[in-house]
């Protein structure tokens, strides 16, 4: 039976996933909050491919590719803390204060902010450790944004 166990663990050990990209990572956050409300609006899908496109200096067909792979992943994932995890360790504060700027800007890019969408991005900030007064703090910079324009 513990040869049987040994097997099995040895088998799994040998199967190593690679690790995420910080880029996928944030694909899907932004995604999961983007699908929160159950409706992606074509506006929320665009405002994704310029936050990924300005973030990691990306044209449209690789926006196109790492948006299908991000969609695919947060449909098959069963937690966001797989993601937010790699986030945590590739990201320092400030820039995890600005990719919780880039969620509230998808939560509101279709012009209502959505109870789902407020507590996702609540529960990611929560995830990489910002605290109440950062996530405060990126909403308003966000709704500032807006009003300015």
């Amino acid at each position: 039976m513990f040869k049987t166990l040994s097997n099995i663990f040895s088998q799994i050990s040998e199967v190593q996933a690679e690790p995420m990209a910080t880029e996928l990572a944030l694909a899907v956050l932004l995604y999961e909050v983007a699908s929160a409300d159950m409706d992606i609006d074509l506006t929320e899908h665009s405002t994704i491919g310029k936050i990924l496109a300005a973030s990691f200096n990306l044209n449209e067909t690789q926006v196109s590719q790492l948006l299908s792979q991000a969609q695919e992943e947060q449909q098959e994932s069963i937690s966001i803390q797989t993601f937010t995890s790699v986030l945590t360790k590739e990201l320092n504060r400030s820039e995890r204060i600005e990719f919780i700027q880039g969620l509230w800007q998808v939560a509101y890019a279709d012009g209502s902010l959505d109870g789902h969408e407020e507590y996702i991005i609540r529960k990611i900030s929560d995830l990489i450790y910002l605290n109440h007064s950062d996530y405060i703090k990126a909403k308003l910079a966000v709704l500032d944004a807006e009003n300015n324009q």
